[in-house]
């Protein structure tokens, strides 16, 4: 890589502030990515039922998708440094809620699911003003390689973090994984606190909430970039979201995976994550972005394909890192797009909108959940890589 290169993958880091929203988002997406590994593996012990672990994996798609416009809205009628400190700090107090049960031996799956439901509310609330809130701090120029140095943040995590959680289950149980989750929570709320607030986006108190809401309905409608960005978001969503909810039992049952295992299958999805990141944050408004992002989607069919018909541990490495890169690369590149092309008041609701492709999840979710445990997960795997 060369000194030029390396100038522009990390200049928005010379932003000071913008430094200490990036830390934050390593300590607490750290913890968050822990969580969701010793979740997965967790409720599967448990129940030793795919469906059930489907449903708290994809726990937090229901309540994304009834909060991310109106968290759109509030991220732009409210001071968003705030927003973020309320989701995180929910993330933290459920992570706290969690170890209690587990010391106390009360825990229930339908515990899991509410943290599930709990937290993808919070990230209806915190991920539109997060993004929101990058041009602000570093300017619009930036928005594209600040997304992609965000995107950095979550690839590494997707990377160590799920190994650190599966380790750490296997060696060490569910009760001390919670533990660094809340500890790694704790120091990410801490940093909010050095990044300056910024005045709301909409002014007007006679706007309701839910006028808001109509109104980025409407605003999607009469923009076509954003829109085009947001039905192809919506797709590769219903694709190919579910199977990542579901590696766990796949390599349970496919593999015969420890815990230690299938926490080195997740992270290698962070690798891909991470080739992703810097190719994103490395381009420019000059790039023919649109047909990266398309390329990008394509390339998952072909991770999901070599995962279902080619039965070795190596193998479903080498198609998580695949698919890692075209998760990532699309959800970043869509971000920069949508932020770029859409007005300076409606940037967090049409973060709100891509977050709604999440938030469909369950409507392709719940069928395969089901039919990992009625087909198999190979069949299953395999007509969704076709489809996609």
């Amino acid at each position: 890589m060369t000194t030029q290169t390396k100038v522009r993958l990390f200049e928005s880091l010379k932003n000071r502030h913008f430094r200490f929203m990036w830390f934050s988002l390593f300590f607490s997406m750290a913890g968050f990515q822990i969580q969701m590994t010793v979740r997965g593996i967790l409720v599967y012990d448990i129940t030793s039922d795919a469906f059930i672990t489907g449903i708290v994996s994809a726990g937090f798609a229901p309540s994304l998708l009834l909060f991310s416009m109106f968290g759109g809205v509030l991220g732009e009628k409210f001071e968003k440094r705030k927003l973020i400190q309320i989701a995180q700090g929910s993330n933290l107090l459920t992570s706290i809620f969690i170890s209690i049960l587990l010391f106390t031996n009360q825990l229930h799956w339908s515990h899991l699911l509410i943290v599930s439901i709990t937290q993808g509310a919070g990230f209806a609330l915190q991920v539109p003003a997060r993004q929101a809130l990058i041009p602000d701090l570093v300017g619009k120029k930036l928005v594209t390689n600040a997304i992609g140095l965000n995107a950095l943040i979550m690839g590494i995590t997707m990377m160590i973090a799920p190994a650190i959680g599966g380790y750490t289950y296997e060696y060490f149980g569910a009760k001390n994984s919670y533990i660094i989750v809340s500890f790694l929570m704790i120091i990410g709320l801490s940093l909010l606190y050095f990044i300056p607030k910024f005045p709301p986006k909409i002014t007007s108190n006679k706007i309701s909430t839910l006028n808001g809401v109509i109104n980025g309905f409407k605003y999607l409608k009469t923009n076509k970039v954003v829109r085009i960005i947001w039905i192809h978001a919506v797709i590769l969503a219903l694709c190919t979201g579910p199977f990542r909810m579901l590696v766990p039992v796949f390599a349970k049952d496919v593999y015969l995976s420890s815990p230690g295992e299938v926490g080195n299958l997740m992270a290698a999805g962070g690798i891909g994550g991470i080739l992703a990141s810097i190719l994103i944050a490395n381009l420019t408004s000059e790039s023919k972005r649109g047909i990266i992002m398309i390329t990008i989607g394509i390339i998952t069919g072909f991770g999901l394909l070599i995962i279902a018909t080619i039965n070795w541990f190596i193998i479903g490495i080498i198609g998580m890192i695949i698919l890692g890169f075209s998760e990532t690369g699309r959800w970043s590149l869509g971000q920069a797009l949508m932020i770029e092309n859409a007005d300076e008041e409606y940037r967090a609701r049409v973060i709100s909108l891509l977050m709604m492709s999440w938030g469909l999840m369950p409507l392709s979710m719940l069928p395969m959940g089901w039919a990992f445990g009625y087909f198999g997960a190979e069949i299953t795997t395999l007509f969704t890589a076709i489809i996609t």
